[in-house]
């Protein structure tokens, strides 16, 4: 969930960032626009202003000429000749002043630039200047006689609409100047107007990109928290989780003491009621055991699927912890449930271990887990201490590196087989065989005896292993075709079916199946009767045979004896080595003769140490014996009649 918030988020978090780039992308480009719009327009303005202001004074000049082309023409009166000439250049500047009047006009019209006398106004005034300097002039054309005061008097009284018509331009002129100089104050109001929009827009900008990045801050360090806690708490119960554990106890300078708990039969739990029953016990116990550990000033944390740790940071209250250990006990014991109507429970057992300073973690939950070990072996407290003398611990550690040297073994062929004879103990018994036994070699190719790794397997569910390298070693020699081999079948392979069908082709392509004798335990069997009755049932029907070992130790059923088809009842020595002593033991051993011979099944008696016990064998009508006192285990070659070598021991 935190995943999909994170990611949303981050999306979220670039769709604002873009869109607040691309505003203020948008923005800029706008105010540019428009800076660049009213630039364009004011300059157009103040070309036409500048324009007016230029034809004008053109204008103005104009009319300035004509009047010093009136006093050329006071001038050369008397000069005819002369006078026609500065007559024809009047005309000509009258003509030219008339254009200009247009041009002027059109200008004003264009730039919009308003005076109190109109254009027309204007015109009038200069057609009746115009006019009248015409007549005058035409007047002294016709008579050079013409006095020149009466020509000058003549002139001045339509001068006077010229000197109008200068003034009127003048006020052209100012109007003109005063629009441009007010186009030149508006361009740079438009500008500060123009910036300040832009400082206001890049103001809220800023704003707004501070506050989205301290809300995505927010939003990340409420991420961040959120994925820290569930970093460190188990999403289930809401308690600490191993990593979470390993941090609160970093860097501890003064010791701590932890214990292990491990909850019983909660396996069971998960199996009959289901995985989501199995996580609400754990969540109600959780939260009982959790109040509990508060009280005690103790952190619990979950550290496995049915596996707690509870520690305290003080390594001298041992037995507080024991206490507090003793309390979850009784807790989990009585934390009773209901489950479609079967009233079901939990045990817990717990194991202690204390920490000097600056100890190492995982070693010390390694040695609280051990001692958690220890504490569920039957008959032991439900509550362990850590003690590195301990019997248990320490053959619980050997176990354990067994348990790591065993795979490697297999892997570099660090086994050898051996073979102890079966020997028929009545005369008209079939020959005898051999039961194929497993020794470890070590470095220097020193014998390892069975009962140093065997355990460590069985314990570790390394035996699988070892069957099948002993059974495919065995297969895969060059056997002496009238021997016989008795091989042991752990409870572990005998559990397994996806086994048998690989066992049955390795067994039939060997060709050997006539020479195979299977042991099997009466407990192994009990474990997995079914899987049991399939594996018989398909070996038998390729001519393997089988062998009940240590019949008597166990369950003796007589029931599943006579449904499993086996071929030998091998009778468990802890009743073989005591006949003699008392009547009932023989008797025991008498009445499994008895049912066997029953049942037309073979007899083979383990533990026959003494001529004694051989001698009551054979009263007995026991078919084989084996044990030290017929003959001693011995590598399996020596056995053989074959010159081909099975696996060279020392």
């Amino acid at each position: 969930m935190l995943y999909i918030e994170s990611k949303r988020l981050g999306r979220n978090t670039v769709i604002g960032l873009l869109a607040t780039t691309f505003v203020i992308l948008i923005q800029g480009l706008f105010i540019a626009g428009k800076m660049i719009q009213h630039t364009d327009k004011l300059s157009e303005s103040l070309v036409l202003f500048s324009d007016t202001q230029v034809e004008a004074l053109s204008l103005k000049s104009m009319l300035i000429n004509l009047r010093k082309l009136e006093k050329d023409i006071l001038l050369y009166h008397h000069s005819p000749a002369e006078l026609n000439r500065v007559i024809e250049r009047w005309q000509m500047a009258l003509t030219d002043t008339q254009q200009q009047f247009s041009i002027v006009e059109s200008e004003l019209l264009e730039s919009n630039v308003q005076v109190k006398a109109s254009i027309a106004a204007l015109n009038v005034s200069f057609r009746t200047y115009s006019d009248g300097i015409s007549k005058v002039a035409q007047k002294m054309a016709q008579s050079v006689d013409t006095p020149q005061t009466e020509a000058m008097n003549a002139m001045a009284v339509y001068k006077k609409h010229i000197y109008s018509m200068e003034f009127q331009i003048d006020q052209i002129v100012e109007a003109a100047e005063e629009k441009e100089v007010n186009s030149l104050v508006q361009l740079e109001q438009n500008k500060t107007a123009l910036y300040w929009a832009l400082g206001w827009f890049v103001f809220f900008s800023v704003l707004f990109s501070v506050l989205l990045s301290a809300w995505i801050f927010r939003k990340n360090m409420n991420i961040s928290r959120s994925l820290e806690y569930q970093a460190l708490h188990d999403s289930l119960t809401g308690i600490l989780n191993r990593r979470g554990l390993v941090a609160a106890m970093r860097n501890n300078a003064t010791g701590v003491v932890i214990a292990y708990l491990d909850l019983d039969r909660f396996k069971l739990i998960n199996d009959l009621c289901g995985h989501t029953v199995g996580d609400e016990l754990l969540i109600n116990l959780s939260k009982s055991m959790n109040v509990l550990c508060k009280k005690a000033d103790c952190t619990l944390a979950r550290v496995g699927g049915d596996e707690f740790v509870v520690w305290q940071n003080n390594r001298y209250a041992l037995e507080g912890m024991q206490q507090v250990s003793e309390q979850l006990v009784e807790l989990v014991e009585e934390h009773h449930f209901q489950w479609l109507g079967q009233k079901m429970s939990l045990g817990l057992s717990v194991g202690l271990a204390v920490g000097q300073a600056n100890f190492e973690l995982t070693e010390l939950i390694s040695r609280a887990d051990a001692a958690c070990r220890i504490a569920k072996i039957p008959g032991n407290a439900n509550v362990s201490n850590y003690e590195e003398s301990d019997p248990d611990l320490l053959e619980l550690r050997r176990q354990e590196r067994w348990a790591a040297q065993i795979p490697n073994m297999i892997i570099e062929n660090s086994f050898c087989l051996y073979g102890q004879k079966i020997m028929p103990l009545q005369q008209d018994t079939a020959h005898s065989h051999i039961e194929v036994l497993l020794r470890g070699l070590n470095s220097a190719g020193d014998i390892i005896l069975p009962g140093e790794f065997l355990p460590a397997a069985e314990r570790f569910g390394l035996m699988p292993k070892i069957d099948r390298w002993v059974i495919e070693t065995l297969l895969d020699s060059n056997l002496d075709t009238q021997s016989h081999f008795s091989v042991n079948i752990s409870a572990h392979t005998l559990a397994d079916k996806a086994y048998l069908p690989e066992l049955v082709r390795i067994v039939e392509e060997s060709g050997k199946a006539h020479q195979l004798i299977f042991e099997i335990t009466e407990s192994a069997i009990m474990t997995s009767i079914e899987t049991a009755q399939e594996y018989i049932s398909n070996l038998k029907a390729l001519g393997c045979r089988f062998s009940l070992d240590d019949f008597g130790s166990g369950f003796s059923s007589f029931a599943y004896l006579r449904d499993l088809k086996v071929d030998y009842l091998k009778i468990d020595g802890s009743l073989i080595k005591v006949l003699g002593h008392r009547d009932s033991d023989t008797a025991l051993v008498q009445a499994i003769v008895s049912m066997s011979l029953s049942l037309g099944l073979k007899t083979i008696a383990e533990y026959v140490e003494t001529p004694k016990i051989a001698n009551i064998l054979q009263q007995m009508q026991v078919d084989l014996g084996q044990g030290f006192g017929m003959h001693k285990p011995e590598p399996l070659d020596n056995l053989l009649f074959s010159p081909a070598k099975i696996l060279k021991c020392s």
